[in-house]
């Protein structure tokens, strides 16, 4: 029987004028919940990426023992080494993977291959037509009740270009979504306290509206003189177009409801890639905070590109090491100077799990709600397969951890488990790009 503590999120939502948005879920939430699922809290996900591989050192390397990435043995008896020792408290919260790649990138070009990390998008030696993003389809399922649908983040923002894109993220028709690398703008877009008034965010939203409808105008009359190929491309264009156009229309129903609360002082707001370790943990703990108010449940975040030449390749610099993709090379250092850095990494993220567990949320943590992919589409040296993988989180949806989890690449593929976290994450899916199974090892029995 529901008691009179008992409130629905859409009651909360439209409880006092909207003055409860962005509360955490909360227990009195709970009831309602169990009703209508055997998951209690809000479902999210986040896909966390960083480029060139990890520390691979083979068994006759003096470095093997300390800093090779993947654990020693397997299953519950895996031992963790000094690359990945600051999972040690969380080890019954993640799970190691390998053996799993996307067997059409093998074939491409190593500093390529994380276009379709999220997408498995079908490739030939020459070019690729990329699909959908699985994050984006959650954003589909998930993102209708949140102010922002999903967060696309990465150090180097924008898409990027073909083949060395800055986003994770991937629209309908393939067309990458840009990211946000400014601290500070993504801390405004979700918690920034408006001084303009309203009057003239709507009017803002009126000019956008009216130069979208002029768009879409031209765009009947010139279809009809245009051949096969550049309706096509005229296509692609208009379905960011017609996205532009829901985001406005997103944005005029949230213009009036007040934004979470969320101390500037709790995360290096102002922080830049110039200050690069300041600058890493700020955007976990925006991550954090976006997932703690319930402001989205759906983030992609992107270290880098792989090989040279991004901002993020010269972080390594700051704990007085090489470059990252001299690091990969060896040009210079050693694998332990390379698992150093992996270290530094590894750190970060346990840190960002940390928070995560410690922030009550319905029956466990907003950990426990949170199903989280981090790892690289590369082992090695852009070398294409058996992807260094952790998943995380996501216990009250089903997942069992405390196991490292070694596959034949010869039988799944990254995809299969894909669909496996798809309908885990309630995305009802048989197939998901190049997938041929399901991984169903990593649930709970």
């Amino acid at each position: 029987m529901k008691k009179s503590w008992h409130l629905s999120r859409r009651e909360a939502l439209r409880g006092i004028g909207g003055i409860s948005l962005g509360l955490p879920f909360l227990e009195s939430m709970a009831a309602t919940s169990k009703a209508n699922s055997n998951h209690v809290g809000p479902k999210r996900l986040a896909c966390m990426f960083f480029p060139n591989g990890v520390t691979l050192p083979s068994e006759k390397d003096p470095h093997h023992t300390d800093w090779h990435w993947f654990p020693k043995g397997e299953g519950k008896n895996f031992i963790l080494n000094k690359s990945t020792e600051s999972f040690e408290p969380h080890r019954q919260d993640i799970t190691f993977l390998s053996g799993l790649s996307h067997p059409a990138g093998r074939h491409m070009a190593g500093h390529g291959v994380s276009d379709v990390f999220l997408t498995a998008g079908p490739v030939d030696a020459n070019s690729y037509q990329n699909t959908i993003s699985f994050d984006q389809l959650v954003a589909e399922k998930h993102g209708r009740d949140t102010r922002l649908p999903f967060l696309p983040l990465s150090v180097g923002g924008g898409v990027g270009t073909l083949g060395r894109t800055h986003t994770l993220s991937y629209t309908k028709t393939g067309q990458p979504i840009p990211a946000e690398s400014n601290i500070r703008r993504c801390f405004n877009l979700m918690f920034g306290q408006e001084k303009d008034s309203l009057d003239k965010a709507r009017r803002e939203l009126l000019v956008r509206k009216s130069m979208l409808d002029g768009v879409l105008e031209d765009s009947r009359s010139l279809k009809t003189r245009l051949n096969a190929t550049d309706r096509s491309t005229l296509d692609n264009y208009l379905d960011s177009v017609r996205q532009q156009e829901q985001r406005i229309q997103r944005l005029e129903g949230w213009l009036e409801k007040p934004k979470a609360e969320v101390d500037e002082a709790s995360l290096s707001i102002d922080a830049t890639s110039a200050n690069m370790q300041d600058y890493v943990r700020a955007f976990y703990d925006l991550m954090f905070h976006a997932f703690r108010t319930d402001t989205t449940r759906v983030i992609t975040h992107m270290l880098g590109i792989e090989g040279g030449g991004s901002k993020s390749d010269h972080f390594p610099r700051a704990l007085g090491l090489d470059a990252h993709h001299a690091l990969s090379h060896r040009r210079k250092s050693t694998f332990k100077d390379w698992g150093i850095w992996d270290q530094f990494m590894n750190e970060n993220f346990a840190y960002l799990l940390k928070q995560l567990k410690e922030a009550p949320e319905g029956e466990g943590s907003v950990l426990d709600n949170t199903l989280i992919m981090y790892g690289c589409s590369t082992s090695t040296t852009h070398l294409a397969r058996n992807y260094p993988l952790i998943l995380a989180g996501g216990k009250n949806m089903g997942l069992e951890h405390g196991h490292f989890r070694k596959f034949d690449e010869n039988k799944v593929r990254l995809s299969d488990m894909y669909v496996t976290l798809l309908n885990t994450l309630g995305v009802e899916t048989k197939q998901f790009g190049d997938s041929t199974r399901e991984i169903n090892e990593i649930l709970q029995a």
